[in-house]
């Protein structure tokens, strides 16, 4: 992966991490809201793990979430 596309994909790793909610009729098995969090969770921590040059590249939790609700 090119730098660029694991920055794109850490922070959509963590977005999804803070703003996923998965609708009525998808809300259980591996769509589940808490499942898919959890698993974008542990990805993005894999990314990070990694390349920890992305160290730089992490947001915090509040602002992702004021984004998505725009």
């Amino acid at each position: 992966m090119t730098k660029q596309n694991r920055e794109r994909a850490y922070k959509h790793f963590r977005d999804l991490e803070a703003n996923y909610e998965a609708l009525p009729h998808l809300n259980k098995g591996m769509t589940a809201t808490t499942v898919l969090r959890a698993r974008a969770k542990a990805s993005a921590d894999a990314l990070l793990k990694r390349n920890p040059e992305l160290e730089s590249v992490k947001e915090p939790v509040e602002e992702a979430k004021l984004k998505g609700k725009k």
